[in-house]
């Protein structure tokens, strides 16, 4: 069920689809560029008919938590890394800067 990104693929695509605001098409072409397998908008829409108001009341506190955070100026930067498969995973931090 999570489109070959293991038991939570559609937790990870549908959490990308929440935080850009993207239709669910959208979210399917999203999956395939950011984890390199499509997650079909059919298990995008059961995770979100199933668990959206989880996802969205998480994103909802971790937004909330990250605005008490004072700061002067945010930077967001990527990496990606190889593990010993030679998988690849990319990294993303947001830094705010006080």
């Amino acid at each position: 069920m999570g489109g070959g990104l293991g038991g939570l693929g559609g937790w990870k695509a549908l959490v990308l689809k929440e935080i850009c605001k993207v239709s669910l098409r959208y979210a399917e072409g999203l999956s395939l560029a950011y984890f390199g397998v499509r997650v079909p908008k059919s298990t995008l829409h059961y995770w979100e008919v199933r668990h959206g108001d989880l996802v969205e009341e998480v994103l909802r506190i971790l937004f909330s938590l990250l605005s008490l955070i004072e700061y002067d100026y945010s930077i967001m930067d990527s990496t990606k890394l190889t593990d010993w498969l030679r998988g690849l995973h990319e990294l993303f931090i947001n830094v705010r800067v006080r």
